[in-house]
């Protein structure tokens, strides 16, 4: 009885090792990934010190990570031959021949498609592989956009409350002048204004500490954080002036920007798509082998008694309907001039944002310079000239509240402009890919 072991077994042999070399080299290709642009960015001031954390714990960027080490798998299977099918077929009532009587039947086939059809799928697979790589560092970038905007709101309320606890300390250091002056026959009314100014600070301390608490909580859960351990106080200050390069992060964000990458390696894949879809009017092919176990015949003594007979197989496939294989070509080439136009788009927002926040941290930088060199100072020296007043009796409680009001008040607005500032040096970081000028 013949068997598979007729076949000359060294092409099959043969192509499997260049299939193994092929599968490996292609491996290594797709193991390829890009540096971490917002990993650049740890050790930053102000927020840098939570970038690792948050980039190693939070959910959505390791599900964007396990979603891009999937699109590298699918580069080494769209380069390899469509699973060859084996079948085999039992006959329920054999077929008779004059060799014998047919009992079974295996048919082995393997699918080949058109000379080039494989590499083009593996270019789709690695373009859009990219894709998911650069849209797996724009979320990262837009992790710590979102820290950054979390942890700056968060010190400016730690600057709030610290400054709201001070101005209590002063307030109750004057009721006990206050206290004394009333016992001494003044006006009752000033101590109950000035009770009523600490009451105030202390519901004021209590809202700026919920805040705070709440602030803690959304940043917590940045950081992949399932249970609250609390972000503890950080002294920070205003950052030094920069002179912005308005010209430098535009062109960083022309070139650098994931968002822009990401729709560049989208529209690689349309076109991938497209060189694809022109092959879909060429066919493929299928070669294989049919293997027909018999039995001996009637007469043993016959000539051939019991051969299994064995025949190859070729096999064509008919791109006839013409249409269809047009309209997949159309539909891949209107993808691409989509894409085309969205990254026009993306590059006119994002150059929009840039010069946004160009602007935003030139105005903060301003303020700030205000408020050291002149706002802060004339206030410090009108809140003593009214305390000195006050003392001497030419000024009022009320005097001496409203200077206290007015002091505080352009503190706080000198911390804004710093969280400002901080803020706009962050979002240009993340706009442009991770630059980060000193």
């Amino acid at each position: 009885m013949n068997t598979f072991r007729h076949i000359n077994q060294r092409p099959f042999t043969s192509g499997l090792l260049v299939s193994a070399v092929l599968l490996a080299y292609l491996s290594n290709l797709s193991a390829e990934k890009p540096e971490d642009a917002a990993r650049d960015l740890i050790g930053k001031p102000v927020v840098g010190s939570l970038i690792q954390e948050a980039l190693t714990n939070n959910p959505s960027i390791l599900a964007a990570d396990k979603r891009y080490a999937g699109a590298k798998q699918s580069i080494v299977s769209a380069a390899s031959l469509p699973n060859p099918k084996i079948q085999l077929t039992h006959f329920v009532e054999s077929v008779q021949t004059r060799t014998g009587p047919q009992e079974q039947a295996i048919m082995l086939q393997q699918p080949l498609p058109w000379l080039g059809k494989l590499a083009r799928k593996r270019d789709v697979a690695r373009a859009h592989a990219e894709m998911l790589w650069h849209s797996y560092a724009s979320q990262q970038l837009d992790l710590v956009d979102e820290l950054a905007e979390q942890m700056l709101h968060l010190r400016f309320l730690d600057k709030a409350i610290a400054m709201n606890d001070e101005n209590l300390v002063l307030l109750r250091r004057l009721e006990s002048v206050v206290e004394n002056r009333v016992k001494s026959g003044s006006d009752l009314s000033d101590l109950l204004r000035l009770q009523l100014e600490i009451e105030r600070f202390d519901d004021r301390k209590q809202e700026l500490e919920t805040e705070r608490l709440a602030a803690s909580y959304e940043l917590e859960r940045s950081l992949g954080r399932p249970e609250p351990l609390g972000i503890p106080v950080l002294d920070w200050t205003a950052p030094a002036s920069l002179q912005s390069n308005a010209d430098l992060w535009l062109t960083t964000i022309r070139g650098q920007s994931p968002r822009l990458a990401m729709l560049r390696s989208l529209e690689a894949s349309s076109e991938a798509r497209q060189r694809l879809a022109e092959l879909a009017r060429q066919p493929d092919f299928t070669v294989g082998l049919n293997y027909i176990r018999t039995d001996d015949a009637l007469n043993p003594t016959l000539t051939g008694s019991g051969k299994d007979p064995w025949a190859m197989m070729v096999g064509v496939s008919l791109p006839i309907w013409g249409k269809a294989n047009n309209a997949v070509s159309l539909q891949a080439s209107l993808e691409k001039e989509a894409v085309s136009a969205q990254i026009q788009d993306q590059k006119l927002l994002l150059l929009s944002k840039g010069r946004s926040w160009i602007a935003k941290l030139e105005d903060a930088q301003a303020r700030i310079q205000r408020y050291e060199t002149k706002l802060l100072p004339l206030a410090r020296q009108a809140q003593e000239i009214t305390e000195a007043s006050y003392q001497s009796g030419k000024a009022s409680i009320l005097d001496l509240i409203e200077s206290d009001r007015s002091l505080l008040a352009l503190q706080t607005e000198y911390w804004r402009a710093a969280a400002d500032a901080w803020l706009a040096r962050w979002k240009l970081a993340t706009l442009s890919g991770g630059l980060w000028l000193n």
